[in-house]
């Protein structure tokens, strides 16, 4: 069954815009085969994704559901890793392109399904949907950026007061504990996001942690205060086992912070969790409290600075969620304006081609 699936995200709405790591979804030099999606919204791009998880899901394959940060009932990509096999929308904000046309990708063009005198009639109304959505996402980028200048001036006041030495010899026993000795080798990295920040608020797909993995523990850190340091040593100290990973980055920084790490291959995970994106889903985990690396006293003298902090950080992103909800609204307009033009059955003829396709990889 579908919710069984583990799903991520590969797109982040971040302080410094929206933020792709698209390009990890598929590997070219391993035999993957991508269907990037191409086509203008309402074309039926997540419909065709998700009706493909369906059926290959019915057919005991395994599946990966990569959701929209901008709409997360909606699909960015669903993968099949046991066919090395993926179909995603290669359109913007995060556009993909072919790395090895015909070879390891194709491009599959849903925009030969529309009646373009239709789409050219209602240029205006298109237009006007389009840059009203446009600016929505802007207005929510600058919230994002100052909450995030916000969120790091915290960080660096909590970070100041830990004493690193002992958390790095923590991780180190806590991995020995929990991981076992090497098995030969570096193991892998797979990069995902777990949560978004999204039109329904901070979005946090916490079940794939569990569907994954069966001993969680969760790091309590509230300030950012030592989570991501603990989980870059985890990290090292994983894949220099020879296990392979799954780091998960944090979506105010896409790009340097992790906020979850799962191992897979030996049922085990990490997870920061506080106030910010809460791992409410979870019991029965075992604990690790950031304040035993931290100077107490120390971070008691930054307490009003702190509390200001937080409130106003708290402020700026229910703002920065608020747009993009409006975002989304006026994105319904637009994709109900394309679905007016367009021919479904056409979109299905090209379902059937990229079904047909992927489950010959199914007999090798």
């Amino acid at each position: 069954m579908l919710h069984e699936s583990p799903a991520f995200f590969l797109g982040a709405n971040s302080p410094s815009g929206f933020v792709s790591r698209f390009d990890h979804l598929y590997s070219p030099d391993e035999g993957w085969f991508a269907y990037i999606l191409k086509g203008g919204p309402g074309t039926g791009k997540s419909t065709l994704m998700k009706r493909a998880a369906h059926d290959f899901d019915e057919l005991g394959t395994a599946v990966e559901l990569i959701h929209c940060s901008s709409d997360p009932e909606s699909l960015d990509a669903v993968i099949f890793p046991q066919l090395k096999a993926c179909i995603v929308d290669g359109t913007a904000p995060h556009t993909l392109d072919p790395i090895y046309p015909g070879v390891s990708d194709t491009i599959v063009n849903l925009g030969e399904c529309w009646d373009s005198t239709r789409l050219r009639n209602n240029h205006r109304d298109i237009l006007d949907v389009t840059r009203r959505c446009s600016a929505q996402h802007q207005r929510s980028r600058r919230y994002l950026a100052a909450c995030g200048a916000l969120a790091e001036d915290t960080s660096r006041i909590a970070r100041s007061t830990v004493n690193f030495e002992k958390a790095e010899t923590f991780a180190a026993h806590l991995a020995k504990k929990k991981m076992g000795a090497a098995q030969g080798g570096r193991g892998r990295e797979k990069v995902r996001l777990l949560s978004a920040i999204s039109p329904d608020g901070v979005v946090n797909l916490e079940h794939t942690a569990s569907l994954l993995c069966s001993d969680i523990i969760l790091i309590e850190d509230e300030y950012d205060a030592v989570g991501a340091f603990l989980l870059d040593c985890l990290r090292e100290l994983a894949r220099n086992r020879g296990l392979d990973v799954v780091a998960c980055y944090c979506p105010m920084a896409p790009l340097t912070k992790l906020d979850a790490l799962l191992i897979p291959q030996i049922g085990l995970g990490f997870l920061v969790s506080n106030s910010w994106h809460p791992c409410a889903s979870l019991r029965g985990c075992r604990t690790i409290h950031a304040r035993r690396f931290i100077q107490g006293e120390s971070l008691a003298a930054h307490k009003q600075k702190l509390s200001f902090n937080r409130r106003t950080q708290r402020i700026l992103q229910n703002e920065a969620v608020e747009c993009l909800a409006e975002a989304k609204r006026i994105h319904d307009d637009l994709e109900s304006l394309y679905a007016s033009a367009m021919d479904y059955s056409k979109v299905d003829k090209y379902y059937m081609h990229i079904y047909d396709e992927i489950s010959t990889r199914m007999l090798f």
